[in-house]
């Protein structure tokens, strides 16, 4: 199933949440946190309370952390033992939450979510969790590549198209990176020309057409 629009929850789940946003403005990242994890819970696939609480998460772990904080999570990309038995994506969404509750700055549990994120169809959870991770670490390539990916998925290729370039300027012959141009500049040529509506794709070609 897609991901859940802040719309699908119950409404006293979307009151709760509009008093979480309120309260992670006046700085209580606590409330938000206790709020917020119960609902992700229920409605893991809702992006609204994902993102308000990893907010939360790391306003509270750089105020417990400063150190870590000013290292940018450099601690948190190094491997570690994911350990049980969870094999399907929800048991691994599950783990990933619990790893993100303990440490928001996870690299590797933010990867874990992505790909979890990924079988279970929710594609704007896959964009939000690979951000994430390039805001942690902006030099992994292979994020960059599934980043990208993800967003053409999204319907979002000019974003994907601008890290394609990235990559490019620094690698021209980057191979991943050519072939995410590729796809990016498809589905934009796509995307404008319409191509996917009803209709002759000849029609599409006559001038005035949203073919041009």
């Amino acid at each position: 199933m897609p991901d859940v629009p802040f719309t699908a929850l119950e409404a006293r789940e979307q009151k709760l949440v509009e008093n979480a946003r309120k309260a992670l403005a006046q700085g209580n990242a606590d409330y938000v946190i206790t709020v917020c994890e119960p609902i992700l819970a229920r409605v893991p696939g809702c992006l609204p309370v994902r993102g308000l609480l990893r907010a939360a998460q790391l306003s509270r772990h750089r105020e417990k952390n400063p150190l870590l904080a000013k290292v940018g999570g450099v601690l948190s990309r190094a491997p570690f033992f994911l350990g049980g038995k969870a094999t399907g994506p929800e048991a691994l969404r599950e783990q990933a939450d619990r790893l993100l509750a303990a440490d928001p700055t996870s690299v590797t549990a933010l990867k874990l979510l992505a790909g979890a994120a990924a079988k279970l169809d929710w594609p704007e959870t896959v964009v939000f969790a690979r951000t994430a991770v390039r805001e942690l670490a902006p030099a992994d390539a292979a994020n960059l590549i599934a980043l990208g990916e993800a967003l053409i998925g999204v319907g979002r290729p000019a974003e994907a198209l601008q890290i394609a370039d990235d990559i490019l300027r620094r690698n021209p012959v980057d191979g991943p990176a050519q072939n995410l141009m590729r796809q990016a500049s498809i589905a934009q040529t796509v995307a404008r020309g319409n191509w996917d509506s009803p209709g002759d794709f000849r029609e599409k070609l006559q001038p005035g057409t949203d073919g041009n």
